[in-house]
């Protein structure tokens, strides 16, 4: 029985206070940290602060959460949950102009597009976020640039909340709730690879998994057993959830049809062998509509076909075997990298997940868990990860585009829920052996340092080899005024070609009407290594703008180790006859190479 003295209370009481005070103030000095250029790292960029604070509201989260009771472990968990989104929240909390320097600004793009008319939602393949941005926008009166970040925060929230939700539908277990939403705040989908705490439809797709899950769950087990006269009010809402994470992003609903498939599959065959696990109502209509609002959606689109197909004929052809994974790792190790600690980084916390979920499946297919309910979700789930953990495997095989962890992002959602699952029978067994609080405190000290783990690899940074994703509004505003007044000669980059920023000042469709970028440095010319020198790139590049921001020059210098571009480089082309740097700003700079005023 857990002890629930005097002392223990006010113990836990003025855990929460110190809690909740330090996080105020951590959000308080974040607020009040602008970022005045463009930050390399987030994390160096916020106060420090903000870190003790941060880390002070989670620590007393985790240890409330698992030793109190009632009340007290509810405002442990909200104190745990707020201290987690305000961590992925940094960019909107200290006013970053927008984040996500890559496929972001694209989305930023086709946003503006829809804002202004110029896309259909109805032509466009997952209009969900941008739609949802744009009517914040139109609400609030924000910059659509800000919109976007507040939407991605929404969508993390979704995460967090419905992750213990999820698990308290399946298993009705106080214990194993708790342990769901501490896991929750390791953000395990999370990878930096193919899924972004940024705006990235896929991304947020998979953060919206868990309300799905949570209305299978609700739905499954009879939560409301009457109501509409053609289904229940729980299955019309899992409907809906369906149908919109179809529109936020057709890859996690085709998965989403896959994990109702093995419901169902494993409900009718329980069915079929008389051992039903649990009274539970058979998934039948919710698959056939889900699979059916994917059918009718994404075909429509010749992206989402050309996809499949092309991931077929990879298959079949054997070709690009994990090409840009071995690329990757080839790169990591020429900045003098080492692979496996940067495997280990991203990856470690979510391997002692993986190994605990699938010890779970293992032992709930054997029947081993006690509540029928539980046993029998295990089983769902467990089943359905066999097809996902293939496709991934075949994403992986070809090095289709990343996808292979845009596919482990998805697992990885189950895998938060299984693995809380797993850890909270650990602590019953361990409360066997040992006494109920030595338990509790030794879980909550592993939690501890996952959470160490995990919070330095939400964002971008040095940490994981890379540059952050923030993107300044000198930035914006350099590439805007610089493609308003360009003459006829076309845009090149550094490593990029400049294209996403096209999209995100001009809006996708005049982006790509206007076309005002041509390639890069890196991918189309030979001027990298000894050969980027101002005289070089004068000698070889004639009419052409070359443009690039702080950012790059920054990541180049002090991320990549000047592996292909030097600073003595970017110093050169200040001091080349031929090149005349044409519009600057603190953040962003344009030249034209061989050109005349």
């Amino acid at each position: 029985m857990d002890s629930d003295t005097h002392a223990s209370r006010t113990r836990e009481k003025v855990t929460l206070l110190v809690g909740f005070a330090s996080l105020a103030a951590a959000v308080a000095i974040a607020h009040r940290s602008p970022p005045s250029a463009y930050e390399l790292s987030i994390y160096a960029g916020t106060p420090a602060a903000f870190w003790v604070g941060a880390g002070a509201g989670l620590v007393a989260s985790v240890f409330v959460s698992l030793t109190g009771r009632g009340r007290r472990r509810r405002l442990g968990l909200v104190l745990g949950g707020v201290t987690a989104l305000a961590i992925a929240s940094l960019p909107v909390i200290r006013s970053y102009h927008f984040y996500g320097a890559g496929d972001s600004l694209t989305h930023l793009g086709w946003a503006k597009d829809i804002a202004a008319g110029r896309l259909s939602v109805l032509e466009f393949l997952y209009p969900g976020v941008h739609t949802i941005a744009v009517m914040i926008g139109d609400v609030t009166g924000m910059a659509l640039s800000r919109a976007l970040l507040v939407t991605v925060v929404a969508f993390t929230a979704v995460f967090v909340v419905f992750v213990p939700l999820a698990t308290w539908a399946m298993t009705r277990d106080r214990r194993a709730t708790a342990v769901a939403a501490l896991s929750s705040f390791l953000f395990l989908p999370v990878n930096n690879l193919s899924v972004f705490e940024m705006a990235h439809p896929t991304s947020q797709a998979i953060m919206f998994l868990p309300l799905v899950l949570y209305l299978l769950a609700r739905y499954v087990t009879r939560a409301d057993r009457g109501g509409l006269p053609i289904g229940t009010p729980t299955g019309v809402l899992a409907a809906l959830a369906s149908v919109a994470i179809l529109l936020v992003h057709p890859q996690q609903a085709a998965n989403v049809v896959v994990v109702f498939g093995a419901v169902l599959g494993i409900q009718l065959l329980s069915r079929w062998l008389g051992t039903p696990a649990a009274d539970h109502k058979l998934l039948g209509f919710q698959t056939a509509f889900v699979a059916a609002a994917f059918l009718l959606w994404a075909p429509r689109h010749d992206r989402a076909s050309g996809a499949t197909s092309s991931l077929v004929e990879m298959l079949l052809s054997g070709s690009e075997i994990a090409g840009d994974v071995g690329a990757q790792a080839l790169s990591v190790s020429a900045i003098g990298g080492s692979v496996a600690v940067l495997f280990l980084k991203l990856f470690l916390v979510s391997l002692v997940f993986a190994a605990l979920t699938a010890l779970l499946v293992f032992d709930g297919l054997r029947g081993g868990l006690e509540d029928p309910d539980a046993n029998a979700f295990v089983r769902y789930f467990g089943v359905g990860l066999i097809p996902l953990l293939g496709l991934f495997a075949a994403f992986l095989l070809v090095s289709y585009a990343g996808l292979h962890f845009r596919q482990l992002g998805f697992v990885m959602v189950l895998g938060t829920i299984l693995g809380a699952l797993a850890i909270a029978r650990a602590i019953e067994t361990l409360s066997t052996r040992f006494s109920a609080g030595t338990a509790r405190a030794a879980v909550g000290v592993v939690f501890v340092v996952m959470l160490a783990l995990s919070v330095p690899t939400l964002y971008q940074s040095p940490y994981m080899y890379q540059g952050s994703g923030h993107v300044t509004q000198a930035q914006m505003t350099g590439y805007e005024h610089s493609f308003e007044y360009a003459g006829d000669p076309s845009f090149f980059g550094i490593r990029g070609t400049g294209e996403r920023y096209a999209d995100g000042t001009l809006g996708f469709e005049a982006s790509r009407e206007r076309a005002p970028t041509a390639g890069s440095l890196y991918a189309n010319t030979n001027a990298t290594g000894e050969n980027f020198t101002g005289s070089y790139i004068a000698a070889n590049l004639g009419d052409r703008y070359l443009a690039f921001t702080d950012a790059t020059r920054q990541q180049d210098v002090a991320v990549y180790r000047e592996l292909r571009f030097s600073a003595a480089g970017f110093r050169s082309l200040d001091a080349t006859p031929g090149i005349d740097r044409v519009r600057a700003n603190p953040d962003a700079q344009t030249y034209l190479i061989n050109g005349t005023r």
